[in-house]
């Protein structure tokens, strides 16, 4: 059998979960305390909160923190209301999909000659034969996406490998896959790094952790104490990185 040390999407969760509440003005948030002295705030496309406290941070420091930006995330969560996903895709125009942490508008156009799609200024134009034939434009869609993942994950792959001082291996191979629970894994009888394909719709700082993660296993098979502290030696914030990872692709 081949042994794989899988990265699953749930494991090792970084993040707690709490609810600010403010006059008539309540909504969720996602903390993660580290070595920083300021508070900071994100709001994903998802419309989901993250914070990021000092270690010491009181909770008041933070309710008022909250308190003081609770305007600036309903004008964020508006905004990205606009953008709602809905569960079915139709792949028609005006619908979003997510490509290296950004969020791109589709426009579709009828074109019997040349099936593409082309992403210039932000917006994703998909040429098809058939518009309305939401299968069809899926499966385009899904070729350019494996076609763009392949291109970046390889670039990404070399560049985080010459992180590791690894005398006698090679570089290792790259298989992508459609996977459900698993952000990737690592073969040690192939030497392969198995990425899952939605990992292209993410920013380039969560591909790198992700494949940071699956190299680190050329080394300790096992999620182990030595796994974790060889990881974090390669990359401090991994838990942050996590995180931020599963929020901003939750649809």
């Amino acid at each position: 059998m081949i042994a794989h040390n899988n990265l699953k999407i749930e494991e090792h969760n970084a993040k707690t979960k709490l609810h600010f509440v403010y006059k008539n003005v309540s909504f969720d948030y996602n903390l993660i305390r580290e070595d920083r002295k300021t508070i900071s705030l994100t709001v994903f496309p998802t419309r989901l909160l993250l914070v990021k406290a000092p270690f010491k941070g009181s909770e008041d420091r933070i309710y008022d923190f909250l308190r003081r930006k609770f305007r600036w995330v309903l004008k964020q969560q508006r905004y990205f209301a606009q953008f709602k996903i809905h569960p079915e895709k139709q792949y028609v125009s005006g619908e979003t999909f997510r490509y290296r942490g950004r969020c791109h508008k589709l426009l579709v156009r009828k074109n019997n000659h040349n099936e593409t799609i082309l992403l210039q200024h932000g917006i994703l134009k998909m040429f098809t034969a058939l518009p309305k034939q939401a299968l069809h434009n899926k499966a385009l869609l899904n070729v350019w996406y494996r076609e763009k993942a392949h291109k970046v994950f390889e670039e990404r792959l070399k560049i985080c490998f010459v992180k590791f001082d690894f005398v006698h291996n090679e570089i290792p191979g790259l298989m992508i896959k459609q996977m459900k629970r698993r952000w990737g894994s690592y073969s040690h009888k192939t030497n392969r790094v198995i990425l899952n394909q939605e990992l292209i719709k993410a920013s380039t700082k969560y591909i790198d952790y992700v494949i940071t993660h699956e190299l680190c296993h050329i080394k300790h098979r096992e999620h182990n104490r030595g796994f974790y502290d060889f990881l974090k030696s390669k990359l401090p914030k991994w838990k942050n990185l996590k995180t931020e990872l599963e929020l901003s692709l939750i649809e």
